[in-house]
């Protein structure tokens, strides 16, 4: 008889030896974690992805969003984003058991490119994260993916064809345009990402609205307005959380101080670097950095396009 997603996910940790924490598996882009207690919101970095709770619950903040998911919820990110997000049900009884999976753009492609484009052509640009209830195909679909993991060689010739179900059932889903629009090069979101790329890269240069839009194909207006709704913030919040990621990871890993950290980001002021880090993690950047440096968990990278759910 097939595992549940909970007790599947369950097993592979144990078979690793995790109790608490995440699991990068052999599977690409696919992230396991259990957790036995609730866990503090963090700031960090969303690419598109599947997120799925097999067990407790999950609360993410985009902007002025917030996204409550629980049990045999799906989270579908199709916009990279930076995120304040958070386990709020744990507990060593009934522990956090979860699985990500990132989304390969180039099977999507070729699945859309096969498709009625009916479905996705038309319409307004969407929010870029959306809740579902998981679908019985995509579970199924998921399963026989970490089914793999068992087989090391599986993964690598089962993998494709595995991804490719997945991209059909959210394509055909709830989420199917916007997962569709994503990728297609003609589609504003696609358009969008390309000026997100662009932003990630030079995020430690002075901001040009203009530019981006230029990067994006379209008017500064149209542009600012279609970034925010795709992303629930301003291009200028956008680089504004980019930075202050970036600066937290060089004071955690690299060991940084907190005027090198702001320098090196792209602020002219550490005391303006120092009162909008305090607000976005809750503390001045030492005192932070401190209470952070004992976390299990791996911190974001924002140059990197990594992303922890």
């Amino acid at each position: 008889m097939t595992k549940s997603l909970k007790d599947l996910i369950a097993s592979i940790l144990d078979a690793q030896g995790i109790e608490n924490g995440p699991y990068i598996t052999a599977a690409p882009g696919l992230r396991l974690v259990r957790t036995h207690q609730t866990v503090a919101p963090r700031h960090m970095s969303f690419r598109p992805s599947i997120c799925c709770v097999a067990q407790g619950a999950k609360q993410t903040l985009v902007g002025d969003r917030t996204l409550n998911y629980g049990a045999m919820q799906t989270l579908v990110v199709t916009v990279e984003v930076p995120v304040l997000s958070e386990i709020i049900a744990a507990s060593p009884e009934e522990p956090f058991i979860g699985a990500t999976l990132n989304l390969d753009p180039e099977i999507i492609l070729d699945v859309v490119t096969r498709l009625e484009p009916s479905s996705y052509a038309q319409g307004k640009v969407d929010f870029g994260l959306a809740v579902e209830n998981m679908d019985a195909r995509i579970t199924d679909s998921i399963l026989r993916l970490i089914e793999t993991l068992e087989r090391p060689q599986a993964v690598e010739i089962l993998y494709p064809a595995i991804m490719r179900e997945i991209a059909y059932w959210l394509l055909t889903g709830p989420s199917g345009r916007s997962v569709a629009r994503m990728v297609l090069p003609e589609g504003q979101p696609s358009r969008i990402a390309r000026s997100i790329q662009h932003l990630r890269e030079n995020f430690d240069s002075p901001l040009s609205v203009t530019e981006l839009a230029k990067t994006a194909g379209m008017s500064p207006s149209s542009f600012h307005q279609h970034f925010k709704t795709l992303t629930s913030m301003s291009p200028l919040q956008y680089q504004k959380h980019l930075r202050l990621l970036e600066a937290r990871r060089l004071m955690v890993t690299e060991g940084e101080k907190a005027g090198g950290a702001a320098f090196s980001v792209g602020y002219e002021s550490v005391s303006q670097f120092s009162r909008e880090y305090a607000r976005m993690f809750g503390a001045p950047p030492r005192r932070e950095t401190q209470r952070i440096k004992g976390d299990t968990v791996a911190e974001v990278d924002v140059r990197s396009s990594l992303s922890i759910h």
